[in-house]
């Protein structure tokens, strides 16, 4: 009896055992949906809370989502999408801090979870520090802040030139934030500049037209500049100590030039010696450029010219190209003293930069400097007439300049003839008039 009794139990305990051995979460035994009663379980709840989901109903989403979250890992990657998604949106609505540190924290399990079973660790962890800096409160907490930029950081590191813009801008803008609440210092945020607008330049040149990089760069290069943190001191001590190892590194050179450039720090001795050497190795129109601005700032107009115009010629970059044709206008114009050829180049840039203000701006400076151009009292007071036209015109296409073109239009409006000398001259209000000599352009009659 109790051998036939073991024969007769034997295949109930195979049974169970079997049974037991098919019903098995994924994130026990490494599948996607786990196996038997377990693989059911996991589809049915990914099926429900995708449901959920799709009509935006977060709050009978997360139960289901949650099951699958833990108990089958790998069964897809909306898990992390839609989670993220989820928990975002409860951040931003919830209005206790506790419970909001707690969402918080379930937003970078969630983050840690997908490298776990779906690696890509440099596009995650990106990602992970976006959403955490998108919460407006976080932003303000350094000890965050310097969580997130740790997670941009590396990132980056893995990523390099393939990193995504919002995690470039995001990486930046932490950076300057740490900075101010002096987290970091000022030569680190330099170097982290340098890494942003090598990617930035990388990206842009494989997508030149792309206008999300374009202002990406742009914000980028303003933030920087206006972030306290490169001054001419901090950039000489950031590079200089450079020089033996990196002198013949025309990354390093580029940068160096640029930087102290764009914070006119030409009259450095530093500048100088990476100026020339940039030139001596690689001709090309950015260093041009740089000795341009050397020599306009030891009054060599003469050299400083044929560098501007060395650039001009080499240069691909359209925009880069207007600005130094501007340039070169300006110094025509204030320090050559000709404004006919600063009027030449100001015109060039309006063709390669028509919606920016400055030329306009410079077009009339150089038609108000030019009163020598007339004997005749009435006609030098013409000139004014011209000039306000540049000054409306470059605010009418360039917001950024209406204050300088106002200020200007109110100074020279008090030049303007006044009525009875305009009647003297048969002439009335409205009338279209030539304004004579190297200007030569038709305006309008206006009294002062």
């Amino acid at each position: 009896m109790k051998i036939g009794l073991k024969i007769a139990l034997l295949p109930f305990l195979l049974g169970i055992f079997t049974l037991s051995g098919l019903a098995q979460k994924g994130v026990e035994d490494g599948s996607r949906y786990g196996h038997g009663e377990d693989s059911i379980r996991c589809i049915k709840n990914l099926s429900l809370y995708r449901e959920y989901v799709k009509h935006g109903n977060y709050d009978y989403a997360i139960g289901p989502w949650r099951i699958v979250y833990n108990e089958c890992p790998k069964s897809t990657k909306n898990i992390y999408l839609d989670g993220v998604k989820m928990l975002n949106d409860y951040i931003s609505k919830e209005k206790d801090p506790a419970k909001k540190a707690i969402l918080m924290d379930s937003l970078r399990m969630v983050y840690d979870q997908r490298i776990k079973y779906y690696k890509q660790q440099g596009s995650v962890l990106g990602r992970k520090a976006v959403d955490i800096l998108r919460h407006p409160e976080y932003r303000q907490d350094p000890d965050i802040l310097e969580e997130a930029y740790g997670y941009l950081q590396e990132s980056l590191a893995i990523l390099k030139n393939k990193s995504s813009v919002a995690v470039v801008a995001t990486f930046m803008t932490s950076s300057i934030m740490l900075f101010q609440n002096d987290r970091l210092t000022d030569l680190q945020v330099i170097e982290d500049y340098a890494l942003a607008a090598d990617i930035l330049d990388y990206q842009f040149g494989q997508k030149p037209g792309d206008a999300t990089i374009l202002q990406i760069k742009e914000a980028t290069d303003y933030n920087f500049i206006t972030s306290g943190a490169p001054t001419c001191e901090s950039l000489v001590e950031y590079f200089q100590p450079l020089w033996e190892e990196r002198k013949g590194d025309i990354n390093y050179l580029s940068r160096a030039v640029k930087f102290l450039s764009t914070l006119e720090c030409e009259s450095e001795p530093f500048y100088a010696m990476a100026a020339e050497a940039l030139y001596a190795r690689d001709p090309s129109a950015e260093a041009a450029y740089g000795l341009a601005k050397l020599f306009l700032t030891k009054e060599e107009y003469d050299k400083s010219i044929l560098y501007y115009q060395e650039a001009i010629d080499n240069e691909s970059d359209q925009n880069k190209k207007g600005d130094y044709l501007y340039q070169l206008g300006f110094i025509t114009n204030v320090q050559m003293k000709q404004p006919q050829k600063a009027r030449t180049y100001a015109l060039e840039a309006i063709k390669l930069k028509p919606d920016w203000g400055e030329p306009y701006i410079l077009i009339g400076d150089a038609y108000a400097g030019s009163k020598d151009c007339f004997t005749d009292e009435f006609e030098k007071t013409t000139i004014y007439w011209a000039a306000v036209d540049m000054f409306t015109k470059a605010k009418s296409v360039d917001a950024a300049v209406a204050e300088k073109a106002n200020e200007r239009i109110s100074t020279y409006k008090k030049y303007f003839p006044d009525i009875e000398t305009i009647f003297f001259y048969s002439l009335k209000e409205g009338d279209d008039y030539t304004v004579g000599c190297w200007i030569n352009e038709t305006t309008k009659v206006r009294a002062r």
